[in-house]
């Protein structure tokens, strides 16, 4: 069976459908590493209740540390550890870390959630991108999220399409 041309390929044919996504919430740390272990460039974000409210990225991550060094998570001995040594459990039930320590995902996304329709080919999804001058483009069904596709996704159409 022959592959189909990249001509004939739909965002459908080449999306990623195990979408990673972090809630609005999440602090930068958590974006950071997540980011680096799962090898992407961005993650859509999620509020409260499961809708896509935009999405962080590396760039807004370095936008970010460049415009408030001081802003970007301490990961050194001491960040967030407390030594449990002398301290009585009435001690554990006063302890927080403020919210304010780290900023979120929240904080530093894109609120624009770019988007094509599952059937628009791969000529149609690689416009939109140079157009919005993004890397990647969630893909809907119905105005549902059904997969994710990035400038990765589309090379990797293109080099595997006869």
């Amino acid at each position: 069976m022959t592959k189909p041309s990249w001509q004939n390929l739909t965002a459908a044919d080449v999306m990623r459908t195990d979408v990673l996504t972090v809630s609005e919430s999440t602090p930068l740390s958590e974006v950071e590493r997540l980011l680096g272990e799962n090898r992407v460039g961005g993650l859509p974000v999620t509020n409260e209740t499961g809708h896509i409210t935009g999405v962080v990225s590396i760039r807004d991550l370095v936008d970010r540390y460049t415009q408030d060094p001081d802003s970007r998570p301490r990961r050194g001995n001491g960040f967030y550890h407390l030594s449990a040594e002398g301290l009585d459990d009435e001690d554990f039930d006063s302890f927080e870390v403020p919210e304010e320590a780290e900023e979120t995902a929240g904080d530093i996304m894109t609120a624009q959630v770019y988007n094509v329709d599952r059937t628009t080919s791969l000529h149609g999804v690689a416009a939109k991108m140079v157009e919005l001058n993004v890397h990647r483009l969630l893909v809907t069904e119905n105005k549902h999220t059904v997969g994710i596709i990035s400038t990765m996704d589309l090379l990797k159409a293109l080099a595997d399409s006869p």
